[in-house]
């Protein structure tokens, strides 16, 4: 005598399945467009990018103090800073290389990093490690990449500094002022680029 049917079974047919897939895929369509209409994706890109221009920053700084260590003197560290790998000193392996989007690097195809000697920053030895925001060098008066970049560095050490790009308040034109304000590591306005320092004491 066989078992008579009672309506249960195991298992999802193939028709189910193929249901559930495509009702998954069209919530998950949707998932994504209410992800990049309400989750600024351009602004997390140019945080990422601080953050590694910040790392490059940090190394250069700790390269810069190893130098003074083991030389006793920056008379021979020239604008490139191209003795931090140079073989006879052997501190860094190769210079940073400047980060797309961020800076073009110099006329002579080194690193965008550069060493000002003479930033008038009152307390301080007038020394900084800089990077120039120069993607766009003439555009001042407009709101543009390099302010937004600028903008997210200030705020990056000092939380009390808007993200708002277009507000020029955000970018000191004096070094002694933004370093007071800001602490040793700041962007600022330099009249001709909105410029990264790391002030050394």
């Amino acid at each position: 005598m066989t078992q008579p049917y009672n309506g249960m079974r195991k298992g999802i047919s193939l028709v189910e399945m193929i249901i559930a897939v495509i009702l998954f895929a069209t919530l998950a369509a949707i998932g994504i467009k209410y992800y990049k209409n309400f989750f600024n994706t351009e602004l997390t890109a140019k945080k990422a990018r601080v953050a590694a221009l910040l790392d490059q920053g940090s190394q250069m700084s700790n390269a810069y103090d190893a130098y003074i260590v083991q030389v006793g003197t920056i008379a021979n560290l020239d604008v490139n800073l191209t003795e931090l790998d140079d073989h006879n000193v052997s501190i860094l392996t190769r210079l940073p290389v400047a980060i797309d989007g961020m800076a073009t690097g110099l006329a002579d195809g080194t690193g965008a990093w550069e060493l000002n000697k003479s930033t008038g920053i009152v307390g301080t030895s007038g020394i900084a490690l800089q990077y120039k925001l120069d993607m766009n060098a003439t555009g001042r008066s407009v709101t543009s990449d390099d302010e937004q970049y600028c903008a997210i560095i200030n705020h990056e050490f000092n939380a009390s500094v808007e993200f708002n790009a277009s507000n020029a308040t955000l970018f000191p034109t004096n070094p002694t002022t933004a370093y007071t304000n800001l602490g040793p590591v700041f962007c600022w306005n330099n009249g001709s680029h909105l410029t990264l320092f790391i002030v050394k004491p």
